[in-house]
């Protein structure tokens, strides 16, 4: 599939049609992480949401 959107921006050159194909390929790769078992669980992507959340503690 991502050859198919390579081959549609060589044809036309528009960055639209490259943005397409990097985005194929960035979804491949992680799709290939996430069957391999290489992908982080939930807690460890998502932000802390302690007592301090939305304090950066500068005062």
């Amino acid at each position: 599939m991502e050859e198919e959107y390579w081959k549609r921006f060589l044809k036309t050159g528009k960055i639209k049609d490259y943005l397409y194909y990097k985005g194929m390929k960035i979804c491949t790769q992680v799709m290939e992480r996430y069957t391999k078992g290489h992908a982080l669980p939930d807690e460890a992507r998502l932000p802390h949401r302690g007592a301090d959340y939305g304090n950066p503690g500068w005062s």
